[in-house]
């Protein structure tokens, strides 16, 4: 009676063809899974600080437009709406983001937040800094055409990489974002993607 089997060297090369894919796929899956898990973690940033916003405006009938940079700030009004457990941001991740921020919290989920050069006319004129039809952000400079960012979101807080976001299709931890009046939208290209799942 014949016995039949696989010799030695068949399993062996079964196992080192097996292992080459393996080495080729598991980076590729765990760069998916971390791209991610920045998404739906900036997802839920944007939400909280929108959220956040309608609160303030429902119990108070404040906007963002109320408020200044300085004492009685905007970042306290956040601070207060949201779940904060520091007012700091992670060192690093100001450093490389190059952040000098005005209002800085950590809430409890670990997103890390930095206001920076925010500004309003207060004034509903269409148009104006900070406009009550959420058309021009409240950024120094902003027009309804073009705005740029002053509110910077670490979404993972203190763990690493701690780097701006530059390609949507393989997001970091930083994200740019712009408030308006009455809501938070991310600025850029790359936040955008990654906000709303384009180029995926």
């Amino acid at each position: 009676m014949k016995k039949l089997g696989f010799t030695l060297a068949e399993v062996l090369i079964t196992l080192v063809i097996i292992g080459v894919i393996a080495a080729m796929t598991v980076p590729v899956l765990m760069q998916n899974t971390e791209g991610q898990e920045y998404r739906s973690a900036l997802k839920k940033s944007i939400s909280a600080l929108n959220q956040a916003l309608t609160l303030n405006y429902a119990l108070d009938g404040l906007s963002a437009q109320d408020y200044t940079a300085g004492g009685g700030s905007l970042g306290d009004m956040f601070k207060s709406r949201m779940s904060i457990i520091n007012e700091a941001m992670n060192t690093e991740a100001k450093t490389n983001a190059s952040l000098t921020c005005d209002s800085e919290w950590t809430t409890a989920d670990g997103a890390q937040y930095c206001i920076t050069g925010f500004t309003t006319a207060n004034e509903d004129t269409e148009g104006s800094i900070c406009d009550a039809q959420n058309t021009t952000a409240c950024v120094t400079g902003a027009t309804s055409d073009t705005y740029t960012a002053n509110i910077w979101i670490d979404v993972n807080g203190d763990r690493r990489p701690n780097q701006p976001t530059t390609n949507s299709r393989r997001p970091r931890d930083i994200y740019q974002a712009a408030i308006f009046a009455q809501k938070v939208l991310p600025v850029g290209a790359p936040a955008q993607e990654v906000m709303f799942d384009a180029n995926r």
